[in-house]
């Protein structure tokens, strides 16, 4: 964060609003930002972002941001924070509320807010997506948006600020990047370079995830997975997949999105490679997997390893209509660029398995 103070003068932020949770103001992380912003910034703090992030969130940010006569946003967070800041950006600059854009594709809106962002977890990608989560309230789904203008102005990657995380959050944010190269991959968007860079964070994931669950101090581990996080949302930006439509539709009991992602995987990548086979070879070598080993069968034993579960049952969600929660998948603008995007009743058979494997394999 040693250049901090200087980026922030290139964009002429003086007086940001920093986007962070009461847990990080609590560890001094907040604190050492502001630090690094140097004598000329005035820093406005805003720590009221949920778990889960809501539109009341978004709302009470953007408020603050104009009562304050901030001039930017720096995030300082994981993808909760970071998704909340990049709205609250949107709403400094563009009229209305949160509802006005989150889940309504196509509605006119301009450049947001200078934002700054400065991520303390590897994986959403948040950092380096053109999209951004939020749940109406916290038993809802999460809807989303998507546009040039929430991609931030610039990503500050320090993995020192990773050091503390949690082994099991480690794990699942490292889950969650791994989901979103995968699923960037295998999307029918052709764009060589986003490929490239999604096979590198699938093996930056594949080698180095392990090495960060396992001991928390690991730096070079740490850096490797930032990495990979950045890839991941840079692959984003190529579309996602089916394994992204079942984690929101089944995002309404609290659990981790990385979590639920690599749930996803595991339940539809198996039908995925017979409409994908080249692409899913790649990405199976990239994960080192042998040739002709399951890909799904791989995901699974990773995160059993690392001690997450693997199917929604072994999660312990609680279906409450399955032909519901088929239909909105089916629904889900995930399955646009997808090479195989399933039909209502196929959603339905895919999380019905997941459901009753229980600590099977796949």
């Amino acid at each position: 964060m040693r250049t901090l103070s200087a980026e922030l003068e290139g964009l002429g932020v003086r007086r940001p609003l920093l986007v962070t949770d009461q847990g990080l103001v609590a560890a001094g992380v907040s604190a050492r930002v502001v630090a690094a912003c140097g004598g000329g910034v005035s820093t406005v703090l805003f720590d009221n972002v949920t778990e889960n992030p809501l539109f009341t969130d978004v709302d009470a940010g953007a408020a603050a941001y104009l009562a304050h006569g901030c001039d930017g946003v720096l995030a300082v967070g994981g993808g909760s924070v970071i998704d909340t800041a990049k709205m609250i950006a949107l709403l400094a600059a563009n009229a209305g509320t949160v509802a006005d854009y989150a889940g309504k594709p196509g509605v006119p809106h301009g450049p947001a807010a200078p934002l700054v962002v400065i991520p303390t977890t590897a994986g959403t990608g948040s950092e380096a997506s053109p999209s951004a989560g939020i749940h109406p309230d916290a038993t809802t789904p999460s809807v989303g948006m998507n546009s040039r203008h929430l991609v931030p102005r610039l990503a500050v990657l320090d993995p020192e600020l990773t050091l503390s995380l949690p082994r099991r959050l480690t794990a699942a944010t490292g889950i969650d990047a791994l989901s979103h190269c995968i699923e960037g991959y295998l999307s029918e968007r052709d764009q060589p370079l986003g490929k490239a860079i999604a096979l590198d964070g699938i093996r930056r994931v594949a080698r180095h995830l392990r090495r960060a669950v396992v001991d928390g101090n690991d730096l070079d581990a740490r850096a490797e997975m930032m990495m990979a996080a950045y890839a991941g949302g840079a692959s984003i930006a190529m579309g996602l997949g089916p394994a992204h439509a079942v984690a929101i539709v089944c995002s309404d009991q609290g659990f981790h999105h990385g979590v639920l992602s690599g749930i996803g995987l595991v339940a539809t990548l198996d039908a995925t490679a017979e409409h994908a086979p080249a692409r899913m070879t790649a990405v199976a070598e990239a994960f080192g997997l042998s040739s002709g080993a399951s890909l799904a069968a791989g995901v699974a034993a990773l995160m059993r390893e690392l001690g997450l579960p693997a199917t929604l049952a072994e999660l312990g969600y609680a279906a409450k209509d399955l032909r519901a929660m088929a239909a909105a998948a089916e629904r889900s603008h995930f399955n646009l660029s997808a090479p195989f995007r399933p039909s209502a009743s196929q959603y339905a058979a895919l999380l019905a398995h997941s459901i009753a494997v229980g600590d099977m394999d796949p």
